[in-house]
Parts: C-alpha cells; sequence; structure tokens
C-alpha cells in the first residue's frame, strides 16, 4: 500500500498539479470574477474581479471606470462602498460600510446596524490584507499599505501603513494630475493585467 501511495504522490500527481497550477486555477479565477462583476450593476468600463471574493449587497456598491479588485475579498456594501476610477484593490481586502448597533437595547448589540459609507477615491492603490472600517474616506492617490487597518480618513495622496495607519509618505500630487489627465493609467495600458 505504502508503495502505491508513494508513486501516486510523486508521480501521478505532481503533473496533475502543475497543470491545474498553470492553467485550470486561472481560468477558474477569472469565471469566478466574471460572476461577480455580473450581480454589481453600478460599475464602470474596464472593470475586472479577479477571482473568488464575497459581495453582500452588491447593489450599494459602485464601482468607477479601470478598476481592479484581487481575489479573496469580502465586501459588506449595505452602507454604500463607492470605488473611484483608476483604483486597484489587492488580493484579501475587506471593507465594511455597516456595523452592529451597540447603543441599542441589547448587549452586546441588537439587531439593527449603523450604516456608514466608504469612499475610495480615484487612482488609489490598497495593498494585499488591508481592512477598511466604516464611515472612512479614501483620498485620491491615496496608497494604503500592505496589511493596514484603516479606522481613519486618509487625505489625498497619503502612504499609510500598518495598525496605527502611519503616514510614512505622500505621492506627488501634482505628478499623479498630469498621469491621471494624460490617461496614463496602469489598467489602460496594460488592460490584460
Amino acid at each position: 500500500m505504502s508503495n502505491i501511495l508513494n508513486f501516486l504522490f510523486e508521480t501521478i500527481l505532481p503533473p496533475f498539479l502543475y497543470a491545474y497550477e498553470r492553467w485550470i486555477m486561472y481560468r477558474i479565477k477569472a469565471a469566478w470574477g466574471k460572476v461577480h462583476l455580473h450581480n454589481i450593476k453600478q460599475k464602470g468600463k474596464n472593470v475586472k474581479l479577479i477571482g473568488y471574493s464575497r459581495f453582500l449587497n452588491p447593489e450599494n456598491l459602485i464601482l468607477g471606470n479601470n478598476i481592479r479588485i484581487g481575489y479573496g475579498c469580502f465586501f459588506y456594501c449595505e452602507g454604500g462602498i463607492e470605488i473611484g476610477d483608476n483604483s486597484i484593490l489587492s488580493r484579501n481586502i475587506t471593507i465594511y460600510s455597516s456595523n452592529h448597533n451597540y447603543l441599542g437595547e441589547a448587549i452586546p448589540y441588537d439587531n439593527t446596524y449603523i450604516h456608514k459609507p466608504v469612499k475610495i477615491g480615484k487612482g488609489v492603490w490598497i495593498g494585499m490584507g488591508a481592512m477598511i472600517v466604516p464611515g472612512v474616506e479614501i483620498g485620491d492617490g491615496a496608497i494604503i499599505g500592505m496589511g493596514t487597518v484603516v479606522s481613519k480618513n486618509v487625505a489625498p495622496g497619503e502612504i499609510v501603513v500598518g495598525m496605527g495607519q502611519k503616514v510614512v509618505s505622500k505621492r506627488d500630487l501634482k505628478k499623479f494630475t498630469t498621469l491621471q489627465s494624460n490617461n496614463k493609467i496602469f489598467t489602460k495600458i496594460w488592460s490584460n493585467s
């Protein structure tokens, strides 16, 4: 029995897994992205969702033009989420636009929700694993570092990282505006990405 299992795991399985990872997995992710995109009614042109994600209340999600959203994201859109043109959101990002009502008539919360819309500006880049809480606004051209918890507004062009949402730098907003007005947009230049 041991020899059969060794043969299976060392000879048969590796080429199958290679083929799956090389060709099949990406086609499955692309199909999931198209399924999700079909359910989002308020979207611009050249929008791609890469892979499986969860979009609860997608009727309250507004996507601009030239948007990319990576796989493994979770968006709770009940309070409204708006993502501006030319923004790229990486993998495993969580965005909430509502939360349980802890001010109600039960503890730790009641069965109602407090809605606070999330607004993400134009040309924003959000790194993998970032989390955005209800009511936050992220300004045009901002960059949110990998794993950052965004619990307060981010000014245009700010580059923030970490649990404390530390501002580490600022984008040159004049150059950002020039690139944007000259259509130097990642998702337009590399449309297959």
